[in-house]
């Protein structure tokens, strides 16, 4: 084989549609750059992701009628061929400039802009795809089928993917890609002193280690059901006096909901911050949206999750997916919330026996997700060392 004195080079696509897709390459980089010089890149205009970002605030009917129309293999290929068309300039200056030794798309939409520029460029880049959802993928990601691989994260997306026409030598069954923080969060709260730990940073928090703690995904975008669901907790606390749950509130930048519950008890608003696993690992159960990363985030740090809301159309599946692993509960309504929270108040050992489901899905995507590195060595040549 060639000897490199300098690492390969991965180009790592993204989109600022939403965090998932950014949460998902930041993942890879992290598993990845033992090995290779990896650079994360979104290559779409300012407007793709006002767009965004407007629709998912204020319209979400309008995002579920965009998502269901493209998810259609002809009208699929369609949108590729747009976006190629949007994306070509862009697209070949990414290419360009990065000069990778492999792409690795994160987003549906990249595939047909991404085979342009691979030929524009005159260097026979390989092209694998990341699947970006748990079940039920969007038709753009398969739509195309010249690629080297396809990292599909579960077991219904690599029989998806094999049963809309990609070889087997093409698809890998990678386990989701989660952060390295949600690793160590998780390792921290094994052991004999972690229980102490916990409670000492609970304390700072000004919260009690005896409760229900509850951290719930707050801030970003539709911020007034999470405000909603906040008060349905506070609705149950006032009945229950001193067997209340607390929560742990990720705000994000919303300094409204910041202030909103500022010196409420029993509620710890949280501002941003980039390492939020140590945060989420300090609760007894996860709430929030259904999207796959949060889910898969909660997996990781082996805690129960509670959808209590999720984007129509492309995450309506992931409620499936947590049913059928056990990984938590589904509870969209603020009665079936309040209900449920007076049920893990009342018999705690639910969540346990919850937590016993969750770490076994835990330790098969973590064995799949071993195998990623390798399975990239082997798809550039390299031999394929297995590394934890």
């Amino acid at each position: 084989m060639h000897a490199h004195t300098q690492p390969q080079r991965i180009l790592l696509l993204t989109s600022a549609t939403g965090g998932g897709h950014i949460s998902l390459a930041e993942a890879l980089r992290e598993r990845l750059q033992s090995a290779f010089a990896c650079t994360v890149v979104d290559p779409q205009p300012g407007f793709v992701r006002t767009h965004y970002r407007m629709v998912s605030r204020y319209a979400l009917r309008l995002w579920q009628a965009e998502y269901q129309f493209a998810n259609r293999p002809q009208r699929a290929l369609t949108a590729q061929t747009l976006m190629a068309r949007l994306l070509q300039t862009p697209m070949a200056r990414v290419v360009a400039e990065a000069a990778p030794d492999l792409i690795i798309s994160t987003y549906p939409l990249f595939t047909a802009a991404v085979r342009g520029a691979i030929q524009r460029s005159r260097r026979a880049t390989p092209l694998a795809l990341l699947l970006a959802d748990p079940q039920d993928v969007h038709a753009a990601w398969l739509a195309i089928k010249d690629v080297e691989a396809v990292l599909a994260p579960t077991r219904e997306t690599w029989a998806q993917s094999r049963a809309e026409g990609f070889s087997e030598a093409q698809v890998h069954l990678s386990g989701w890609p989660v952060r390295q923080q949600f690793y160590t969060a998780f390792d921290q709260s094994q052991g004999e002193s972690a229980a102490a730990a916990r409670a000492a940073a609970l304390r700072e928090l000004g919260l009690e280690p005896n409760r229900l703690t509850i951290f719930l995904q707050g801030g970003g975008e539709g911020s007034a059901r999470f405000a909603q669901t906040v008060e349905t907790v506070l609705n149950v606390n006032a009945h229950r006096h001193n067997h209340a749950a607390q929560v742990i509130l990720a705000t994000g930048t919303n300094t409204k909901l910041q202030e909103r519950f500022a010196n409420i008890p029993r509620i710890h608003p949280l501002p941003f911050t980039k390492e939020i696993a140590r945060y989420m690992a300090l609760s007894d159960v996860i709430m929030g949206k259904a999207g796959p990363n949060m889910i898969f985030e909660s997996v990781t740090l082996g805690k129960p999750f509670i959808a209590t809301t999720y984007i129509p159309g492309q995450e309506a599946p992931n409620l499936e997916f947590i049913r059928r692993y056990n990984l938590g509960w589904v509870a969209l309504e603020s009665d079936t919330q309040a209900a449920l929270i007076q049920s893990l108040l009342h018999n705690p050992a639910q969540i346990s026996a919850q937590a016993e489901a969750v770490r076994h899905y835990r330790a098969w995507n973590v064995e799949r997700y071993v195998t990623v590195l390798p399975a990239v060595q082997r798809l550039l040549g390299q031999p394929a060392l297995a590394t934890a």
